[in-house]
């Protein structure tokens, strides 16, 4: 045990060496004792300035609320009084002091009860305000996030997780910068892919230049500036690249999770690459299955097939067109069987000069369709 001295003066309280929870509700306990003694003196500005340090000591003090109540019942401030009242209750039944949660619904009915019906209103849109922030923030609609995390802290400025979640969206906003800037560049960077992969490396280059020039301050240009110098040549780093597209995908399905499926149009029902569901990692498993049941003499002609499918699909993914996502997610089911045909290829020996230089660009296209998904969410 040690002596310690509490900050109303003459007080000395004997408190025991651990627990930080209970020296919190005993120093609290003092300080609310002070207050109930400035109050009874007229000295309100005392009394509620000791509540507020008690608070501070143990925020979850039912007395004390309840004391902030009475002092605020006194100074005229009904709406916060019953507010005070309303927690209080709140904690109070929490610690099973039913004659403490009693005395302070009743200290507020008797205040206002119209203004309690307000406070109850108040906190039922609080509630709703921060689902609809929750929801927001999930689907990174980052506007609509923080002006619902505002609303809540205006209605109760003591969410402790509406004032994470808000820090979190304005982080979120700097890092994003400018919405509509960041959509244009994403538009013209899933340009700059498209016309590469069909051939187009003048015009790609073209574009490529003028978002780097434009858009040097945001991933998307800086992107664009990375193609250029590698002449969009990702041959020594297209592994890393479809794997770092995998993961970014993989993020987004989880965001998308929550949204209704578009309807599938594509007739393979079995696929699970689908317009804006691209499950990459359950269709190479598939992929894999259908080539190990391939005959042998049948490996050239599906991988050839499935090349063909799969530039044809692309082909027809023009950016900003209605059949986009739908083209893309069919054009990556054909480059992720070309992959799982060339592995058996590759077992069997069976590799030409042009299998591999066609398994190069489908490794390529493959990345664009990704990539090009990821960028039109």
């Amino acid at each position: 045990m040690v002596r310690c001295v509490c900050p109303v003066v003459g007080l000395c309280l004997i408190l025991p060496v651990c627990g930080v929870h209970a020296e919190d509700r005993d120093t609290a306990a003092a300080l609310i004792a002070s207050a109930e003694k400035s109050l009874k003196g007229g000295d309100q500005a005392t009394a509620k300035a000791m509540c507020e340090r008690a608070l501070n000591s143990d925020r979850t003090f039912p007395v004390a609320h309840f004391t902030l109540g009475q002092v605020l019942e006194a100074m005229n401030q009904p709406r916060d009084a019953i507010k005070s009242y309303q927690t209080a209750a709140e904690l109070a039944k929490k610690e099973n002091n039913t004659a403490l949660a009693s005395r302070a619904l009743e200290a507020a009915k008797k205040l206002g009860p119209g203004l309690v019906e307000i406070g109850q209103a108040d906190q039922k849109l609080a509630d709703r305000m921060f689902m609809l922030g929750e929801k927001a923030l999930a689907d990174e609609q980052l506007d609509t996030a923080k002006a619902a995390y505002t609303a809540v802290l205006a209605l109760n400025p003591n969410h402790d997780k509406a004032k994470e979640n808000l820090a979190q969206t304005e982080k979120a906003i700097e890092a994003r910068g400018d919405p509509v800037k960041a959509k244009i560049a994403a538009a013209a960077l899933s340009e700059v892919w498209y016309n590469v992969s069909i051939g187009k490396k003048d015009e790609a280059t073209k574009l490529a230049t003028d978002l780097k020039d434009r858009f040097s301050d945001i991933p998307a240009g800086k992107e664009s500036g990375q193609l250029l110098a590698c002449n969009f040549d990702l041959s020594k780093s297209i592994k890393d690249d479809l794997a770092m597209a995998k993961r970014e995908l993989a993020e987004r399905q989880k965001k998308l999770a929550a949204r209704p499926a578009a309807p599938a149009k594509t007739t393979d029902v079995k696929s699970p690459v689908l317009a804006n569901r691209v499950d990459v990692d359950g269709f190479e498993k598939l992929a894999l299955e259908e080539a190990k049941k391939l005959p042998n003499d049948r490996l050239v002609a599906a991988f050839q097939d499935y090349v063909t499918k799969g530039k044809g699909f692309y082909a027809k993914a023009t950016p900003g067109t209605e059949g986009n996502q739908q083209n893309l997610a069919l054009a990556l089911e054909q480059f992720i069987r070309c992959e799982a045909v060339f592995l058996r290829l590759d077992e069997q020996n069976l590799l030409s000069e042009q299998i591999r230089k066609d398994e190069e660009q489908a490794s390529m296209l493959r990345y664009a369709c990704m990539k090009m998904t990821i960028l039109q969410h």
